[in-house]
């Protein structure tokens, strides 16, 4: 009986021994890492609980006062053991430019890596920071204060003291100046090459091609024509324009106020790509609004299709500022080359070419069309061609579908395509206080033959509740530490060693 208990200690004890002995080897690779600036938005990452938590919470308050008075970011890595693949350097300087320690601009950060099972240290510290904190500093800093503690077992202690020894260095008032100095002409540096300069260049490129390309549209078309057909086009154009400013302004505001999660990712060098985009769409559509309105001042097709032809050739390097405008090009082109046959002359009986019938000069098709084809036109059921013999004695009409061929049908009465089914017409508009009425018909846009098909109910309108959840803003105070790294890097400074 006592063998068999001893037996089952001895069992449990190893066991246990075991599982401590997996924990203890277990070898983190970069990716493992917990980022603090995503656990809580701190500054030290201790997975394996090796400082305890005061001592976390210590480091993290002191190297928070550090960033608030000098803008330098500082990390601090302990861990059991990492990826026995790597030496501490490799391990450390891929860990600090994989979170992006420091401002991306001035790579103003530093990282102490530690390891406890394979008793390294190492310092990473970034182009902006190494004026400060060289090599050699450091290393003193570490044999000074670092490694007595660590030989101690006493690893909370030996970093806590080194952060504080490192901050004496920093916070001097010459070493402070220093490093705001560095970074603030990095920023403003910066600014002007990632902000203003691209952004002021884009503004000013667009400004001229809107203006370019408004002036060919005024000189391509009369004023009168231009005005009567454009008019719509303009109303959408400035709709457009003022959406379009208000979502560039929205983003603008909701990136540099933290107002959204969505754009946190987005850094003030990409403002200017994201107004280029934008600007880009606007110039897709106003492009569009003037094939639009050469459309309303063409009745007849090949003067359009010449016109947009002509109007390509003269400005295919819009382009270059907006690269959707070519699939528009490669659209219109192959709707041309689909007419080239239409277009062909045609023969009389004695073999003459005919002179097709400039239908904006005789919009009416008279004396050669009916009233009937004349309304087919107007539906856009059928588009009509006419050929004429130069004798004038002769003439030919040929019928093309056009845009809403498919929702006409010939008319049982006069037999013209101009017959819509399942029409619907409304006869009282629906209400927030009451339901609406239809009726359902087929009607012929020529002999108004009418058949009633059904009444239709419309629904009474609702008004939308309007979700007050004003967006609870997330504000969770985001400590002076930010949620995330400055994107900062490193060229491989710094200095390490073993206890």
């Amino acid at each position: 009986m006592l063998k068999s208990h001893l037996l089952k200690a001895i069992t449990l004890f190893l066991l246990f021994f075991a599982v401590n002995l997996t924990f203890a080897q277990k070898a983190y690779q970069v990716k493992d890492i917990p980022d603090p600036k995503k656990n809580g938005g701190g500054y030290v990452s201790d997975p394996d609980g090796i400082l305890g938590n005061s001592a976390v919470s210590e480091l993290n308050s002191t190297i928070a006062d550090f960033e608030s008075k000098t803008n330098v970011q500082v990390s601090v890595v302990v861990v059991n053991d990492f990826d026995h693949d790597k030496e501490d350097f490799d391990f450390a300087y891929e860990l600090f430019n994989t979170w992006g320690i420091g401002s991306k601009t001035s790579n103003n950060g530093l990282l102490l890596f530690i390891s406890k099972e394979r008793r390294k240290y190492r310092f990473i510290t970034g182009t902006g920071a190494e004026g400060v904190l060289p090599d050699v500093k450091l290393k003193h800093i570490a044999e000074q204060e670092l490694l007595p503690a660590f030989r101690e077992n006493n690893f909370a202690n030996g970093i806590v003291n080194t952060i504080n020894a490192i901050g004496e260095v920093i916070l001097k008032p010459e070493n402070k100046s220093e490093l705001n100095q560095f970074f603030t002409q990095h920023e403003s540096n910066s600014l002007l090459e990632n902000f203003w300069l691209p952004t002021g260049i884009i503004l000013l490129a667009f400004f001229g091609v809107f203006k370019i390309v408004n002036k060919q549209a005024k000189n391509g078309l009369n004023q009168k024509t231009f005005d009567k057909n454009n008019s719509f086009d303009t109303t959408i154009a400035k709709g457009c324009g003022v959406i379009f400013f208000i979502a560039f302004v929205s983003v603008f505001v909701f990136v540099f106020t933290g107002a959204f999660d969505l754009f946190k990712n987005i850094r003030l060098a990409h403002v200017p790509y994201i107004l280029f985009a934008v600007l880009a769409i606007a110039l897709f559509f106003r492009y569009l609004f003037y094939i639009s309105a050469l459309r309303k001042a063409h009745h007849d097709d090949k003067n359009f299709f010449d016109s947009v032809v002509a109007f390509h050739k003269k400005n295919w390097w819009l382009v270059l500022f907006s690269p959707i405008i070519l699939i528009a090009i490669i659209l219109h082109l192959i709707k041309r080359v689909k007419a080239i046959d239409r277009f062909k002359p045609i023969l009389d009986s004695k073999s003459n070419p005919m002179v097709r019938v400039d239908r904006d000069i005789n919009m009416e098709g008279e004396p050669f069309l009916t009233k009937g084809q004349r309304i087919e036109e107007l539906v856009k059921a059928y588009d009509y061609d006419i050929w004429e013999s130069t004798d004038h004695k002769e003439h030919i009409i040929k019928a093309w579908p056009a845009e809403a061929y498919n929702q006409y049908t010939e008319c049982p009465d006069c037999y013209f395509r101009t017959y819509q089914l399942n029409k619907r017409v409304t006869i009282r508009a629906a209400t927030y206080s009451h339901d609406g009425q239809a009726k359902l018909i087929n009607e012929c846009s020529f002999c108004k033959k009418t058949e009633f098909i059904k009444w239709i109910t419309l629904a009474m309108l609702t008004r939308s509740s309007s979700s007050s959840s004003s967006s609870s803003s997330g504000s969770s105070s985001s400590s002076s530490s930010g949620s995330s790294w400055g994107g900062g890097s490193s060229s491989g400074g710094g200095t390490g060693g073993s206890w």
